[in-house]
């Protein structure tokens, strides 16, 4: 009898369950600093596996490390010469677009394109930045997608501002050059569905 494979996430394959986790808080948000157990805490891992991942990032130079009173404080470190690919990586797996991807992953059959524009996209937000997401898509329950990327705002620790758009109303804004529609199609993207194609279709 054959045996039907699971796919493995591109986040599987390069990160271990607690690295994923703890890249995906520190990176996710280089801006601010944690302290230990605020990350055990966030990361829902055991104490020792996460300080261990913390020692290993220490020693790497991926992050700093800042004593603020009687808390030790991480933060991604921006001088390191991996710091915007590795930012980048986590963006695009574990940091932003896999949460999203999950949330999203229900109705995607109906969705032509989804992807995070703005301050975040551009890599210009700060702790207070909230993810701006458009969604692209016919026949989709909006009660269910903001139930489900409420979900995804908890892993993420930040509020996720969806916006849906029919393909027709897209393609309308398109062919009339909506100032909106303009603005965000030349400005960076993180595709959690789709791809740049899908726009033009």
């Amino acid at each position: 009898m054959g045996t039907t494979d699971t796919p493995t996430s591109l986040s599987d394959a390069l990160f271990s369950n607690v690295q994923q986790r703890v890249l995906g808080l520190i990176f996710g948000q280089p801006e601010r600093s944690f302290y230990t157990s605020e990350i055990v805490r966030t990361v829902n891992s055991g104490t020792g596996a996460v300080e261990r991942e913390l020692r290993r990032l220490q020693d790497s130079g991926l992050v700093t490390v800042q004593w603020i009173g009687n808390q030790k404080h991480y933060r991604a470190n921006s001088d390191s010469p991996v710091f915007g690919e590795l930012k980048s990586l986590v963006l695009k797996t574990v940091g932003l677009a896999g949460p999203l991807e999950e949330a999203l992953r229900p109705d995607a059959d109906k969705i032509q394109a989804a992807f995070v524009f703005g301050s975040v996209a551009k890599g210009s937000d700060t702790a207070a930045s909230d993810i701006d997401l458009m969604v692209i898509g016919d026949d989709l329950d909006y009660s269910d997608l903001y139930t489900a990327l409420q979900g995804a705002e908890s892993k993420l620790h930040r509020k996720v501002n969806p916006l849906f758009l029919k393909r027709q109303d897209w393609r309308r804004k398109v062919s009339r050059n909506d100032s909106f529609v303009q603005r965000i199609s030349t400005q960076p993207k993180v595709f959690i569905v789709g791809s740049e194609r899908a726009l033009q279709t």
